[in-house]
């Protein structure tokens, strides 16, 4: 039975996936050189990647990072103010509520950067708490984060649910014992998801009630068929 479904943010709550990229492949085609997508991809969801060696592997040129950072940066963050809450997002908040459902957000970003724009709009009060790299020793793909969440929400990994946009996250949550559904967003929807439990293509796809009912179905089909076998 779940008890407890914790989101990622990224890509997630907000589209700031798609920024980044978008920011980062002005500054690539200034220097021009093409910014690899599958390269990026790699990156979504915690994993290491250094856009900086990239650019100077590409280019040929020494790049002065404390130069180009900050206008990198001003851009992504001028595209992300702009980006809305993804649709669904704020209904599911209001429906786990009401249905006793414990919430908490489990994030690879920098410590107060998920904090800031759930809090500018109007959804930080859902949440008991927001991780991110700074409670943890290891960011996804490393279960560490989704364990803790459900540690600190005091549930089980088997009565939690994670909610994720990338194919970090999937392997984190699952390896930390959660179920997991992904709604891929446009930098993420080619990525390898065959270990979700569920994809939605938007949570305003399917109410969270009609979710967890087919969660609940898709979990005791399994554990018939491996009675069965």
């Amino acid at each position: 039975m779940i008890k407890a479904l914790v989101f990622d943010f990224d890509g997630l709550i907000i589209d700031t996936e798609t920024p980044l990229h978008d920011s980062w492949s002005e500054m690539f085609d200034s220097y021009g050189v093409k910014l690899d997508r599958e390269a990026f991809e790699g990156s979504i969801g915690g994993a290491d990647f250094d856009i900086y060696q990239l650019l100077e592997e590409l280019s040929g040129q020494r790049i002065e990072r404390e130069v180009i950072r900050p206008r990198t940066r001003s851009r992504y963050l001028e595209r992300v103010e702009r980006n809305p809450v993804l649709p669904g997002v704020e209904d599911y908040l209001i429906a786990a509520k009401g249905m006793g459902l414990k919430l908490a957000v489990a994030s690879s970003s920098r410590p107060g950067w998920a904090v800031d724009h759930l809090e500018r709009r109007g959804l930080l009060h859902y949440f008991e708490f927001v991780l991110s790299e700074g409670d943890v020793a290891n960011v996804k793909p490393d279960p560490e984060l989704y364990a803790t969440a459900a540690r600190r929400l005091g549930v089980r990994p088997q009565d939690t649910l994670a909610i994720e946009d990338s194919a970090n996250g999937l392997v984190a949550a699952k390896s930390a014992g959660l179920y997991c559904v992904v709604v891929p967003n446009p930098m993420t929807e080619d990525m390898d998801f065959d270990s979700a439990d569920i994809r939605l293509n938007s949570l305003s796809d399917m109410p969270l009630k009609n979710l967890l009912k087919e969660l609940r179905h898709r979990i005791d089909k399994r554990e018939q068929s491996g009675t069965a076998g």
